[in-house]
């Protein structure tokens, strides 16, 4: 009895582990999908506002500039999230590496869409 009730207790430690590995890995994008616009609401949109054009009297980028958008990387952006840059705390630890995945995602979504090409 005292192996099984042993065995149950390693399996669910492990178990509970994967999950919480998952999630810190950025790998959980599920469930970080769902809680973007939550997280940008709390962290970004004070800022950043809603539309992502920014609040003029702070400057903070235009997230809809296409030449803005198009001078930054993936990576700049997470970095940006997680340390921060001028003004702008950083929320490394404060957000899961999947929400901070699913931040650049959004940002890049507020990017305007190119117009379709002319027929000739």
């Amino acid at each position: 009895m005292k192996k099984i009730f042993s065995l149950s207790l390693l399996t669910l430690a492990f178990a509970l582990s994967l999950i919480a590995a998952n999630r810190e890995s950025g790998l959980d994008t599920v469930t970080a999908a769902a809680d973007v616009k939550v997280v940008y609401k709390e962290k970004c949109a004070k800022c950043h506002l809603e539309d992502g054009k920014g609040l003029k009297t702070l400057s903070p980028p235009d997230f809809t500039d296409a030449k803005w958008q198009a001078s930054r990387t993936d990576a700049q952006f997470r970095a940006s999230i997680n340390n921060g840059k001028e003004t702008m705390p950083g929320f490394k630890g404060a957000i899961t590496p999947a929400d901070v995945n699913a931040l650049v995602k959004m940002v890049r979504g507020f990017a305007p869409k190119a117009a379709p090409a002319k027929k000739k």
